[in-house]
């Protein structure tokens, strides 16, 4: 195995942002739009499980898109676990994408099983007989009681590729970061600073969880810590400099390194159509990130970030819904063909 591949193999679920930047805000001409949305091949294949079911698009209200990430070994379909899960909320009348990233050790209710296990968990077959991308669309939906039929996994091996295409970007690290694993070579050395950090520096900072704060940390006021919040901080940075540099070479390069790494259950005309309607994407004013309630503990001896049930369902309501914080919202019903 070379070096890129240890370097990418552990990656959390993170490229995926980049996807969604890159599908939304480069597009330089319509052209363009539709050569992305013809080299993706969604996936057909994947929704044999009935996960949309005879769900439709309203194109003018919201859809939910559960947005994961795999490890990239060889011979590993979603790999054995989900480092990083976030649920993208795109509000397609007001042109608003409200992202919230689910910590990988969020104490779920797995539906059907009748207990309670860590957000990854479900989407590993050798943990759950069913153990995929449906049972975790279903996780999620009963976490946040509101649909996702919709999903988009992203391969990171581009993740070097499409950073310096772009020509690096200009970060705060706020600390130096260290962690090396002889094990297999996987190697993280940064310095705090503001720097230009190119596709192997940026792959190292957004991986970075060797520290007391880990993958999720949450202070009294509801500030977010940890490799979540680096994901965050990076992802709208590299939304930036992409808004910035839109230039037909660079699209086409970019266009050339993710679109056979992505897999959804949107078909082409659903995901070109969502390409045209945020072409023009301001990052700085049309991308809210939505930051998570909870906490990290122990329940029986275990490692978890516990959810504040209450402060979520009121998130989920303003930010999602669109609702007041009175208004009530109900689990979605599952039919046989969703279980």
């Amino acid at each position: 195995m070379n070096k890129k591949k240890k370097n990418n193999k552990k990656l959390s679920a993170f490229l995926w942002i980049v996807f969604l930047v890159i599908f939304t805000i480069c597009s330089a001409s319509a052209w363009y739009i539709w050569r992305l949305v013809r080299e993706i091949q969604p996936s057909n294949k994947k929704d044999t499980q009935g996960i949309r079911k005879d769900y439709k698009i309203n194109w003018s209200g919201r859809i939910n898109v559960l947005l994961l990430g795999c490890d990239s070994r060889d011979g590993m379909y979603l790999g054995i676990r989900s480092d990083t899960i976030i649920l993208a909320n795109i509000d397609l009348k007001e042109k608003i994408v409200r992202i919230m990233s689910i910590p990988r050790d969020t104490r779920v209710y797995v539906p059907d099983y009748d207990t309670y296990d860590k957000m990854n968990s479900t989407i590993n077959p050798d943990y759950f007989s069913d153990g995929g991308i449906a049972l975790t669309l279903r996780t999620v939906e009963h976490l946040t009681k509101v649909p996702v039929k919709l999903y988009a996994l992203m391969d990171f091996t581009a993740f070097e590729e499409v950073v310096n295409i772009v020509g690096g970007v200009r970060l705060h690290v706020e600390k130096d970061m260290y962690y090396y694993d002889p094990t297999d070579g996987t190697l993280i050395n940064l310095k705090e600073g503001d720097q230009e950090l190119d596709g192997d520096k940026s792959l190292q900072y957004v991986r970075f969880r060797w520290d007391n704060q880990g993958d999720f940390a949450r202070d009294s006021e509801g500030k977010i810590y940890g490799r979540i919040s680096r994901q965050m901080h990076f992802m709208q940075a590299l939304a930036r400099k992409v808004s910035e540099n839109r230039s037909i070479l660079r699209v086409n390069s970019i266009v050339n390194a993710i679109a056979k790494r992505f897999e959804t259950n949107m078909d082409t005309s659903e995901m070109l159509k969502l390409a045209i309607l945020f072409k023009d994407l301001d990052p700085d004013t049309q991308l809210k990130v939505i930051a998570f309630p909870g906490y990290a503990d122990f329940v029986n001896g275990i490692s978890y970030v516990v959810v504040e049930e209450e402060e979520l369902e009121s998130l989920i309501q303003q930010e999602f819904l669109g609702l007041s914080s009175t208004t009530e919202i109900e689990v979605p019903e599952q039919s046989e063909e969703d279980q």
